[in-house]
């Protein structure tokens, strides 16, 4: 059985659920920025160590195709950090946009449609 992420249903009737969608995705993927890098790394090692197809090269060609293959892992990594900034960014950029509706809605108590209330 394989395991699943799940960032909860994206319902957006509030600005507390834009919040909450956005912390999750951050908080599931944050994990896995580190475990792919340290992955990427411990791959790089473990190919190294294969031996060379070719001896006139003393080794040099399995390190560097172990890098080659370990940058992939490494990019993974780097989407991953994407993903956790840019969900930051989804909720601090809804603020920044909709100030005057959240500053409206706070002198009026209650939306009929949209509630911001974060």
């Amino acid at each position: 059985m394989s395991k699943q992420l799940t960032f909860g249903e994206p319902e957006f009737f509030a600005s507390s659920h834009i919040h909450d969608y956005c912390n999750n995705v951050r908080g599931l993927i944050r994990p896995l920025v580190s475990e792919l890098h340290v992955s990427a790394e411990e791959l790089e090692a473990a190919l190294k160590h294969v031996k060379s197809v070719n001896p006139k090269v003393f080794g040099l060609d399995s390190r560097v195709r172990a890098k080659l293959v370990a940058a992939h892992m490494r990019r993974a990594s780097e989407a991953a950090e994407v993903i956790c900034a840019s969900a930051v960014r989804t909720y601090l950029s809804f603020r920044k946009h909709y100030v005057e509706e959240i500053d409206m809605t706070a002198a009026k108590q209650r939306a009929k449609s949209f509630q911001f209330d974060k």
